[in-house]
């Protein structure tokens, strides 16, 4: 009886260990993101990216004034609500998380210390690729007076998309920013309109998600003359090309073809390009200087292309 005892100790002893060892080596599978309000006014702070919205078609509202009025803005409340985020495990889009039903209502213009909005977990390694949120009400303060601001029904959900933010940390941080003194809008003498301008940023580590980009070099140095660069799914370079740009002299050696599927690619440059027009039509001609098939995604999900050629080839 003592001997198998001393055996089944051995064996949870061995159990705990080995247990312990798969802690040290694979780490945490999950890690905590935070979500955070700052101070958003345009130029300043953290409002490095802001997230365009054409002013032009509000509802047919054409008489608005802006500025100098802004500054008579004692309070501007705004809710923000349902939070969501798009993230990538692996090759491929993403898929959004379930929206979080979190309301917190702010005062964008006394906003001074960064508010926590919310916090969530994500597969360690994981990339964010998009975020959402609906900014739902807001109610502007002048003068000692209240009044209520029309939020247009199109610009209420707020979609940021190509993050590629990577959580490769326990913690991370990502944060927004409302620029209140361009968002707010005067309609008429007692009527104001919001259409949030927001800006983000990643404290964190950034990823090239699924991106096709690289830089080239004629006999070792950065090309000063026209280049066309193509791009081909598959090995056909006959076919019509996915991408298709013109790389000018001014430019540097750097290129970026865009983010494509996991699969195979071929990228051909062009020189001595030349342009032609008969009078209804562009044609477009060169010599085929170098190309490259390669594997997009097989790995890592992200090319980095090196091409080089000698013009004594």
């Amino acid at each position: 009886m003592k001997k198998v005892f001393l055996v089944f100790g051995l064996s949870v002893l061995v159990l705990v260990l080995f247990s312990c060892s798969q802690l040290n080596l694979f780490g945490p599978t999950k890690s905590t993101v935070s979500v955070v309000l700052a101070a958003g006014v345009d130029g300043s702070g953290d409002s490095v990216k802001p997230q365009e919205y054409s002013s032009a078609d509000l509802q047919g509202l054409n008489q608005r004034t802006e500025a100098p009025w802004i500054k008579d803005i004692e309070h501007l409340y705004v809710k923000i609500s349902k939070f969501s985020y798009k993230y990538s495990t692996g090759p491929g889009a993403g898929k959004w998380a379930t929206p979080t039903a979190v309301d917190k209502e702010v005062d964008l213009v006394n906003l001074i210390d960064e508010a926590t909005w919310l916090t969530f977990d994500i597969p360690n390694g994981a990339v964010i690729v998009a975020l959402a949120f609906e900014v739902t009400q807001a109610t502007v303060t002048i003068n000692g007076s209240n009044y209520a601001v029309t939020i247009p029904s199109d610009k209420a959900r707020v979609v940021i998309p190509n993050l590629n933010w990577q959580v490769k940390t326990e913690e991370s941080q990502i944060v927004l920013a409302i620029d209140w003194t361009r968002s707010i809008i005067k309609t008429d003498s007692e009527g104001y309109m919001l259409v949030p301008r927001v800006a983000y940023r990643w404290r964190g580590e950034l990823k090239k998600l699924w991106a096709i980009y690289g830089d080239i070099l004629i006999d070792d140095a950065t090309p000063t003359i026209p280049l066309l660069i193509g791009l081909f799914e598959g090995t056909d370079t006959t076919a019509t090309p996915t991408v298709l740009k013109m790389r000018r002299p001014r430019d540097d050696a750097y290129f970026w073809l865009g983010k494509h599927p996991a699969g195979t690619y071929t990228v051909v440059v062009w020189d001595n390009v030349t342009w032609e027009w008969d009078g209804e039509n562009y044609s477009v001609t060169g010599r085929k200087a170098t190309e490259t098939t390669f594997e997009h995604g097989k790995t890592t999900a992200n090319t980095e292309l090196h091409l080089r050629y000698s013009t004594s080839e």
